[in-house]
Order: structure tokens, then C-alpha cells, then sequence
């Protein structure tokens, strides 16, 4: 192996390695989400009932590679993304293959290093599902077609057919990868291009077609599948590709919006680079890019289903292309390669004047000036582009907004809650695909996805079955706002305040367990709104215990939108906690409380688990929520509503 070869194979080997440290790191820190979710169900089912149950949108490749994968490792979640690590850390290795065959290493290790820190391919790499594996089975399929086209044998051919059959079974997207090869392949034959090596690969062709064809009959009714999503205006598609598979969606403001121009100028500047001096491999970078982008806009412009990772076979040409950009002078010109000097000066063709040394010297010299000062600019370009990338990786691992849903937190804090006379209502997600695979309590789960769009009966007898005897009732909310079910539990119930992990809401009503004792108490707060009487359930809890606070009220006078605060008081006067809400879950706010009614409002405290023992008070404060201003009573800003014991854990 030459030197330069062998070094930039002990670059690439550090790339991989680099690769694999960025996934590796937080594998498992977020949870599972919905998609991965319903990877975990359908790879757990038998062969035949996955093929089966496969809907239209889907391939099954991915899923029976999972079916084995599982088998092997179980379903941790480190195990289950641990599958999809690997291939992209693989098409670190393979990006740098593809370029070198084309004819730069040195370009080859600049994408590498771009594909390696990008954080949309760290992303794909983390997640259960098969975007990984779409890339690095393209990646090795369009390996395996340049070599095809370059100097065919049985051996490459086979590769070729593996690999593009597994893309294909991958996703529906991973025809893109075929439809380029097959628009270059035209390319080819028109520039004069080894027809026997058109032979060769519309013999793999056919060979991986007829692989598919167990699927093809199902395939065709995916262009009639409109999707989940809201449709996108093909106009912006370019863009967001473009963004998505160079600086990603973690790019902080205000080089997510800046540096794809960059990019997009890299891009250009590559595409020349290649062409005028690797002719044959820059039509083929630019008819990757421009007929995957091409199918990508029609298929948009039919308004189906679409995501931005769905093509990722696009970021192969985008990078490489880039890194041309970036290192223009590191792709070897064919013209100028050691080969063609020694023909050209065996033919008498060298143009070197001999007699001219000085001038030779010179002009040598202005040439390795010239490269010196290139190849400073392209390691400053390289620099800035993987401190972005960095920046990006930072914000992936490190800001929980941009973070999956969190069903694995949700999850356990209702385990960690929840006996066995209490109820998870599970309201939006399919409890199956994700709440089931970390909930370990011991209360049953109902899933409440067939009351959308239910009765006021339908809910109420469902939710009347579902609670009766219960003692508390464990929501889990996702996917839509409050609607007619949280509003009736927060009339037959006693909410306690919410908690929220990355979207989902857990919220804990406690449940009919006889009324706590009322007590009067005539507090007028202002002149709108009298405290007729209030109720503590108690006296006696324990730490961790819902206690039901119930308030009955006068209405005097149309009454402003006031926010409640319950507190627990302790033993000196100072605050344990407060909950900011508005009355009856927020669905009945004092604005709305008629002149000459009776309002009323239903909440639960939940007391710290690691409460001391002793008496606590509970007390009620109003205020303006748009200045904070609490409203003034004879008794104060804080009126107490009563006390609760608070005995020693049990043991």
C-alpha cells in the first residue's frame, strides 16, 4: 500500500472511531419515542404476522433485521439503537471509499469528517430505525456500481445486487439510489462509456428486481398514501434538504440559517472542481444529487407523505460535493496523474522546457506557494464547519427541546406513584407502543384513543367504569390538547398539578373517596368573590398522599380572571409548596363564573414524599395573573383552609 494510502487509512480508521464515540454517548438518554415505539411492537412479532400486519407506508427489511437483532440483545434501549449505530458509522468508512474510488482521498476524509460530526446523521444514528442502515446500504451500493461500471467482476456484481436489494427493502425512498444509478448508466452510454459494463448492471438490476418482486404487487399502493403529515410546499423542499444534511436541526441561531449558503457555495465550487478534473466522477456526484432532489420535489409535488430524513441518501453527493468545495486542489486531475506524465513524455508531448530551469524553478515554486496558501483556507473552512458542527452536537445532547418525547420519565413517575387501587388512563399515544415497554406498576392501563371524538355519554360511562373504586386516576396526555376527557375528570375529580416531560402531561386526580368536611368561612375576596366554605380531607396523610381540597364560592359581582395558589404551609409559617392553577383543571376560570351562582373548585395537593412529620396548614391565596398581585381579605392574602396531620412514612 502506498504511503499516502496507508495514512489516510489511519486517518479514516480515527474518523470511524470519532464517529462512533459521538453516537455511542448518550445512546440511551432519551427515551423511546412513538416511531421507535412501533419498531420495538412490529420486530417483536412473528415473521409471518409482521408481513402480514406491514402497513402500505412501510418496507419490511428493516423490521425482520430488528426481529433477529432483538432475539440477540433483548430490547434495552440501548440495544435496540445500538442496530442503528453501526451502519451509520459504517458509512463514515464508506463515504471515504466511494471518494477515493473516484479519485481523492484526501476529499474522502473531509466528508468523512463533515458526515461524522453532523448532527442530523448523530440523531438518525441514535433512533430505532432504519435511516441509518438506508444511508450505509445506498453508500455501499453506489461503491459497488461505480466499480461495476469501472472494471466489472462476479464478485462486485454480487455486491451490488445485495446491497441494492436490501436498500430498496429498507424504505421506499432507497429507490432513489437506483433511479440515480439508472439516469447515469444513460449518461454513460452517451459519453461512450464500456457498454459491457452496462451489461453487467442491468444485469444486477434485473437480478435485484426480481428480489423485490415478492413486494412489488403491496409496493405500488404506497402511491396512493397520503400520510400523517401536513403537505409541504415543494418550493421549500430544496431548502430543507439542503439544511437538514449539512448543518442538521440542531444548529444553533443564526448558523442554521447561514451557513447552508455556505454550504450551497461548496457545493458549486465542488461540483466544478470534479468536473474539470475528474470528468467522469463529477457528472456522476451531480446526477446523484440532482436526480435524487428531482424525485424528491415530484413526489412532494403529489403531496404524500414526507419527512426531511426520508432521502438520506442525498447527503452522500451533498457532502461529497461539498468536500470538493472545501479542497479543490486535493482531487487529482486525470491529465496530471503520474501516468499521464510519463505517457505524455514518452510521446515527446512533456511541456518542460529543459533548458529553461531557472524559470521551471520558479514557476514550481509559485506552484507549491499556491497550494500551500489553498490548502490553509480549505483547513480553515474544514475548522469552522466541524466548530458549527460541534455547536450542534452540544445542543443534541445538551437542550431538552429539542429532545423526544419523554414516555420513559412519564412513565416511571406513575410507577413510582401508582398502587394497585389507582388507574393509568392513557389519553392520545397508543399505550402499547412505548408506555408499556417501561411501565412496571401494578394499576391497570386503559387507553382512551376510542373516545376521540366520543359523546358526552360515551366519555361519561367510560370513564365511570374505568375509575369506579379507584382511588386515584393517572393521566397521561399527549398528541392533542385538554379536551371533553380531562374535563371530566376535573369535575369528578380532584386534579393535582401537572407534571410534564418533554410534552407529555402526567396529571394525578384523586377520586371519590367521600367529600372532605366543609367548614364555613364567609371570606369575601374583594368585592366579586365570597369563600363560602372549604374542605381538607385529612386530618391525618402521609408524605406522598393526594389531599383533597374542595372551595365553595358566592358570586357577587362579574369576577376578573383570578389564578388560584394552594399552599402547604409548615409548622413556622414558611411555604412548602404552591400550585398556580385555574379553577376546575383550568376549564372553568372565575371570568366565566355567573353573578348569583355558586362556583366551585376541585384540587388535590400532592405532598412531598420526603415530608416531615407534623401539622401543616393549607391555605388559598388569589391574584391577578397579568401583574401578580394578590387579592387583599379580612384575613389576610393567605386564607387558611385548614390543616393536615402529616404522620411518619410507613415502613
Amino acid at each position: 500500500m502506498p504511503t499516502s494510502a496507508r495514512a489516510a487509512g489511519l486517518v479514516c480508521s480515527a474518523l470511524v472511531l470519532l464517529a462512533f464515540g459521538l453516537r455511542a454517548v448518550h445512546l440511551d438518554f432519551q427515551s423511546l419515542w412513538s416511531d421507535e415505539g412501533i419498531s420495538l411492537v412490529r420486530s417483536m412479532l412473528p415473521l409471518g404476522t409482521m408481513q402480514a400486519q406491514m402497513p402500505v407506508e412501510h418496507v419490511p427489511g428493516y423490521f425482520v433485521l430488528l426481529h433477529g437483532w432483538i432475539g440477540l440483545t433483548g430490547v434495552s434501549d440501548f440495544g435496540l439503537r445500538f442496530l442503528s449505530l453501526l451502519p451509520s458509522v459504517w458509512a463514515v468508512a464508506l463515504i471515504y471509499r466511494l471518494a477515493a474510488d473516484l479519485g481523492s482521498r484526501r476529499v474522502g476524509l473531509i466528508a468523512s469528517l463533515l458526515l461524522a460530526t453532523n448532527g442530523f446523521q448523530v440523531w438518525y444514528a441514535q433512533e430505532a430505525r432504519m435511516y441509518s442502515w438506508l444511508l450505509a446500504m445506498g453508500l455501499l451500493a453506489t461503491i459497488a456500481y461505480w466499480r461495476l461500471l469501472q472494471r466489472p467482476s462476479w464478485g462486485v456484481w454480487a455486491l451490488y445486487v445485495m446491497s441494492m436489494t436490501a436498500t430498496v427493502y429498507l424504505h421506499f425512498f432507497g429507490f432513489l439510489a437506483p433511479l440515480s444509478h439508472a439516469a447515469y448508466a444513460l449518461l454513460w452510454g452517451l459519453r461512450g462509456g464500456n457498454r459491457r459494463s452496462l451489461v453487467w448492471w442491468v444485469g444486477a438490476g434485473a437480478a435485484s428486481g426480481l428480489l423485490f418482486l415478492p413486494w412489488m404487487v403491496r409496493a405500488w399502493d404506497v402511491l396512493g398514501f397520503s400520510g400523517w403529515r401536513a403537505p409541504l410546499d415543494p418550493m421549500q423542499v430544496p431548502w430543507l434538504l439542503l439544511r437538514a444534511y449539512t448543518v442538521g436541526e440542531t444548529m444553533p441561531t443564526p448558523w442554521d440559517g447561514r451557513l447552508p449558503w455556505v454550504y450551497l457555495g461548496l457545493v458549486a465550487i465542488g461540483l466544478v472542481a470534479w468536473t474539470r478534473r475528474r470528468a467522469a466522477a463529477g457528472l456522476f456526484l451531480g446526477t446523484l444529487l440532482g436526480v435524487a432532489l428531482a424525485v424528491v420535489w415530484l413526489l412532494v409535488m403529489r403531496r404524500p407523505d414526507f419527512h426531511v430524513r426520508y432521502p438520506i441518501f442525498i447527503g452522500v453527493p451533498l457532502l461529497l460535493l461539498a468536500a470538493g468545495g472545501i479542497a479543490p486542489q486535493a482531487i487529482a486531475s486525470q491529465r496530471d496523474s503520474p501516468q499521464s506524465r510519463k505517457e505524455r513524455k514518452e510521446q515527446g508531448k512533456e511541456d518542460i522546457d529543459l533548458q529553461a530551469g531557472e524559470d521551471a524553478a520558479q514557476r514550481t515554486n509559485g506552484r507549491k506557494a499556491l497550494r500551500v496558501a489553498s490548502g490553509v483556507v480549505s483547513g480553515i473552512v474544514l475548522a469552522g464547519l466541524v466548530v458549527a458542527n460541534g455547536a450542534a452536537l452540544a445542543r443534541l445532547y445538551g437542550d431538552t427541546a429539542l429532545h423526544k418525547p419523554d414516555y420513559r420519565g412519564a412513565a416511571q413517575a406513575i410507577t413510582a406513584a401508582a398502587g394497585a387501587h389507582d388507574v393509568v388512563l392513557v389519553d392520545g399515544p397508543n399505550p402499547e407502543l412505548v408506555f408499556a415497554h417501561y411501565y412496571t406498576g401494578p394499576a391497570p392501563v386503559h387507553d382512551l384513543r376510542g373516545l376521540e371524538g366520543a359523546s358526552a355519554e360515551e366519555i361519561d360511562r367510560t370513564l365511570t367504569e374505568a375509575t369506579a373504586g379507584k382511588s386515584t386516576a393517572w393521566e397521561l396526555l399527549y398528541f392533542h390538547p385538554p379536551g371533553p376527557v380531562q374535563q371530566w375528570l376535573a369535575t369528578h375529580g380532584w386534579p393535582s398539578a401537572p407534571s410534564d416531560h418533554n410534552g407529555i402531561r402526567v396529571m394525578a386526580y384523586g377520586l371519590e373517596r367521600g367529600a372532605p368536611a366543609m367548614r364555613s368561612l364567609g371570606v369575601p375576596f374583594g368585592p366579586a368573590l365570597v369563600l363560602a366554605e372549604a374542605g381538607v380531607e385529612g386530618p391525618a396523610a402521609r408524605p406522598g398522599d393526594l389531599v383533597r381540597v374542595t372551595t365553595r364560592w358566592q358570586v357577587l359581582a362579574p369576577p376578573p380572571d383570578y389564578k388560584f395558589s394552594l399552599r402547604l404551609m409548615g409548622p413556622q409559617g414558611q411555604l412548602i409548596l404552591a400550585d398556580d392553577y385555574m379553577p376546575q383543571g383550568w376549564f372553568a376560570p372565575t371570568s366565566t363564573w355567573a353573578v348569583g351562582s355558586d362556583g366551585a373548585d376541585q384540587r388535590a395537593l400532592r405532598l412531598p414524599g420526603d415530608l416531615a412529620p407534623g401539622r401543616y396548614a393549607v391555605t388559598l391565596r388569589l391574584y391577578d395573573p397579568v401583574t401578580g398581585e394578590p387579592v387583599e381579605t379580612p384575613a389576610g392574602q393567605d386564607v387558611v383552609l385548614g390543616e393536615v396531620e402529616v404522620a411518619a412514612p410507613e415502613q
